[in-house]
Order: structure tokens, then C-alpha cells, then sequence
């Protein structure tokens, strides 16, 4: 098309009275063409901390010699709705969109080396009603290890949710709830050197095997529980921060952050009992340590921030398959899950997947591709 435009231009200026309308219609002509290439979502008063594209200039690498080391793929809020759960699915997930994802991720070339679901897999809430949440839990892992996935040899990593966590919507978190997550989901947890009760963090439990952390290559990965048994909404900052003072002296070149509620939360998905209570404390603590980035869900959204251009980026990846925010955009309403690249070179590249929700209902079967809706480098210092 632009080599169209430049013999159009070519013609145009032979009569020496139109050059300068021709050179200022083929800046207006490559100018639009170029308007159509994305569009940009931005928040908080103008500042370009979200670069949400509907037709994203993907990012590459330029160094022909650069290769990746390793990659994960990140998504959390795939249950359905209370009013839609029947004795037939008795996981209380989305199965049409999760089995979708399970069915892409496990067709990528490389395979990733992590799956990591970030929290509310289930409906939960059980009240008092203990086999309840068991029952769904091991109904979720009926689903996932029937899929196609389970056969890959990528590590599912799961941890949990509001949804997991808590007795009711507005009750607190119950020590059934955590003991009945830990021994259900015990093929799926990779580390138990978190908390124990008391410390620093005044927790009311043993986190042990709900917060924890783990080396992977040349890189450090937490795992949190952000609604610990009297502590819900909260991250617990004094064990992070003591966690990552002693990964310091392995030097490691990339740290990640995977919890369920976000310590900053999508913009219109920000209020109480959307992000962090300790939102503040706990970032300081993450980009006190150059955490590359913080990857959660609990905003039925995908979202990325960067709070603090070239520090630590808030990726929210809660598009799993539970209906959409009500504040989304017509450019969020997308289901998917998120990859992250991380290169030889230290490069971190991450890419929403997306397709549209259906139009018959979230439950319905898939009606559209799944594209790239989004792309960013996330590297500590990249942006």
C-alpha cells in the first residue's frame, strides 16, 4: 500500500504547483493508516500506564543471537457464577473456556515450562459445608488432569482465591478451607518454606504450604496466599520482604510475584476488597527488591500497570472464564490467559491471548479466535 502511495505522490509533484499539497496529503494518508494500527487505553489522568491494545505492535526480540530460556503461562477466575452451578459440573468451572485454554496451551511450540492458576478455580464458599469445597476441588482436578495439558509435562502450580479461602463472600477465612486446599491440591503445590503462625506477619495459621517460594533457572518465584486466616485482603509483607533480603545473595536475575488479588487493582476494580489492603507497603517491598513482576487475578479483567515507570509491573490475568467486570471496555471483554517469555538476554516478554466472549453467554461454546490482544516487555528497568 505505501509503495502505492509514493508513485501516486510521484505523479502528483510532476507539476511543480502541487508539491506542497502533495507532500502534506501523503503525510495525512500515512498518518491514518497508521491511527488504525492500535489503539492505546490509558488511565490515571492521561499517564500511559496501560498499554491495553486492541491490535498490538507485538514485541521482538532484536538481537539475532538472544533465545529463551523458559516461559510460563499465567490466569486465575474460571469459575461460574452461584445461580449456574448444577450437578452436572460439580467443579463449578467454566469447562467450555478452560478447557479451550488447556487445549491451546498445551499445543504451544516450545511448551511452557509453568502453568500457574491463580485462584478462584472453583465456586467455593462452603460456608461450614467442608465437603462442598473438596468435592469441587477435586472436581477442578478431574477436569485438568483429563485435559490435554496434564499429558505435556508443564508444572501446574495452583493457589487459591477469595473463593477457596473464604467461608462465605463476607465471612473470614476458615482452617478447614485451608486444610482441605492443601491436602487436595497438594499435587499441584511446590514449595513449603512460608510462614508458620505468628511472626512478623501475626498470621493465625500455618501458611507454610500457602505461601512459599522457589527457584527455577535464574529465577526466583513466590507463591501467596492473599486471604490468609485473619488476614484477609493482605499480603504478607514482612515474610516477602525477608524471603527476597535472603535471595539476594543468589543474585537471581528475574523475580516474580503470583498471588490472586492484586496489590493494585484494574482502574473501576479498585475499591475495597479489590486490591491489597497493604497495597503501599507491599509494592515498596517488591520494587525495594526489583520484582519484575507481580501477576495475580481476582479483577475479572486483563490488565497490565506499570506504577512507577521502569520498576516493578502489575499484570492482572483474571479473564479466565468467570463473567467479565461490568467496567470492562468493549477492548477488556475478552476470555484468554497471559504468556510470559524470559530470554537468555534478560528480556521478559509477555503476550495476552484472547478470544471474545461468546455471544450466547459466558458458558456458551467458543465463537471466535484466539489472537494476541496484547504485548509488552516486563523486564525490571524495560519500560
Amino acid at each position: 500500500m505505501a509503495s502505492s502511495l509514493f508513485r501516486t505522490t510521484l505523479i502528483m509533484i510532476k507539476n511543480k504547483n502541487k508539491i506542497a499539497f502533495a507532500i502534506i496529503a501523503l503525510v495525512v494518508i500515512l498518518s491514518a493508516c497508521n491511527s488504525k494500527k492500535k489503539k492505546v487505553y490509558t488511565v490515571e489522568g492521561g499517564q500511559d500506564v496501560h498499554n491495553f491494545m486492541t491490535s498490538p505492535a507485538i514485541e521482538r526480540l532484536t538481537d539475532p543471537h538472544d533465545s529463551l530460556l523458559y516461559s510460563f503461562v499465567t490466569v486465575g477466575c474460571n469459575r461460574i457464577d452461584k445461580d449456574d452451578i448444577s450437578k452436572d459440573n460439580p467443579s463449578t468451572t467454566n469447562l467450555i473456556e478452560i478447557n479451550k485454554t488447556f487445549e491451546e496451551v498445551a499445543s504451544m511450540k516450545p511448551l511452557p515450562d509453568y502453568f500457574f492458576f491463580t485462584g478462584d478455580l472453583v465456586y467455593g464458599y462452603a460456608k461450614f459445608d467442608t465437603a462442598k469445597l473438596a468435592n469441587e476441588l477435586m472436581g477442578w482436578r478431574q477436569v485438568y488432569e483429563s485435559s490435554p495439558l496434564a499429558k505435556t509435562g508443564i508444572k501446574m502450580v495452583a493457589l487459591p482465591g477469595n473463593h477457596e479461602m473464604l467461608i462465605s463472600k463476607k465471612t473470614s477465612t476458615g482452617i478447614a478451607e485451608e486444610s482441605i486446599w492443601n491436602r487436595i491440591m497438594a499435587p499441584y503445590i511446590y514449595g513449603n518454606n512460608g510462614p508458620k503462625r505468628g511472626g512478623k506477619d501475626s498470621l493465625d495459621g500455618d501458611e507454610s504450604q500457602l505461601d512459599y517460594s522457589f527457584d527455577y533457572k535464574n529465577s526466583h518465584f513466590i507463591i501467596l496466599n492473599t486471604d490468609a486466616m485473619g488476614q484477609e485482603c493482605k499480603g504478607p509483607v514482612f515474610w516477602v520482604d525477608d524471603d527476597l533480603t535472603a535471595e539476594q545473595a543468589k543474585s537471581p536475575q528475574h523475580i516474580f510475584v503470583f498471588s490472586h488479588i492484586p496489590a493494585y487493582g484494574a482502574p473501576e476494580m479498585n475499591g475495597p476488597g479489590e486490591q491489597l489492603e497493604n497495597d503501599s507497603t507491599f509494592w515498596n517491598v517488591l520494587e525495594k527488591h526489583h520484582v519484575d513482576a507481580m501477576l495475580s487475578a481476582h479483577n475479572h479483567v486483563y490488565c497490565r500497570l506499570l506504577p512507577h515507570k521502569g520498576q516493578t509491573t502489575m499484570l492482572i490475568a483474571g479473564n479466565g472464564g468467570s463473567p467479565l467486570n461490568e467496567h470492562c471496555t468493549d477492548a477488556q471483554k475478552f476470555y484468554g490467559y497471559t504468556l510470559v517469555k524470559v530470554y537468555k538476554s534478560g528480556k521478559v516478554l509477555c503476550y495476552s491471548y484472547g478470544r471474545p466472549v461468546p455471544k450466547a453467554g459466558y458458558m456458551a461454546p467458543v465463537d471466535g479466535p484466539t489472537v494476541i490482544k496484547d504485548s509488552a516487555n516486563i523486564s525490571w528497568g524495560a519500560n
